[in-house]
């Protein structure tokens, strides 16, 4: 597979709400070492359908967050949605992640649509993640 099959692969099954644990921890091995290929697409989705369909996976969560810190610029105002709310669903509180998105997104709130904004207050309101300027916004 290749990182859009990775991301494609989770996304259908959790589309649909099929609950397949076996196959997401394949997934999850097969990718780790091929995350450097993800693009913020990619990244987006496969953080999505785990937390979706309820995965809860450290080690990639960790290292979905390694990989995309420095590229948050590239993400569209959906995917670091998408991205922080996944973080948050399966708790996972990778703070510099959140910050990071924080940053990212305060430029960019004319970008994020209504529902896009009000999930993100929920992802840091439930993450318990204070971030004043955003929320002042």
């Amino acid at each position: 597979f290749n990182s859009q099959e990775f991301a494609n692969t989770a996304w259908a099954f959790a589309k649909v709400g099929i609950k397949a644990p076996e196959l997401f921890e394949d997934i999850a091995i097969e990718a780790l070492p091929r995350l450097c290929e993800f693009n913020p697409q990619e990244f987006a989705n496969t953080a999505w359908a785990y937390a979706k369909n309820g995965v809860r996976s450290p080690r990639l969560f960790e290292a979905i967050a390694t990989e995309v810190l420095p590229r948050l610029s590239e993400f569209s105002s959906q995917g670091l949605c998408n991205v922080v709310w996944a973080f948050a669903k399966v708790g996972v509180k990778e703070q510099k992640l959140f910050m990071g998105i924080a940053k990212e997104a305060l430029p960019r709130l004319d970008e994020f649509s209504s529902q896009g904004l009000a999930n993100i207050a929920w992802t840091f309101a439930k993450a318990g993640i204070r971030v004043p300027r955003l929320f002042d916004a």
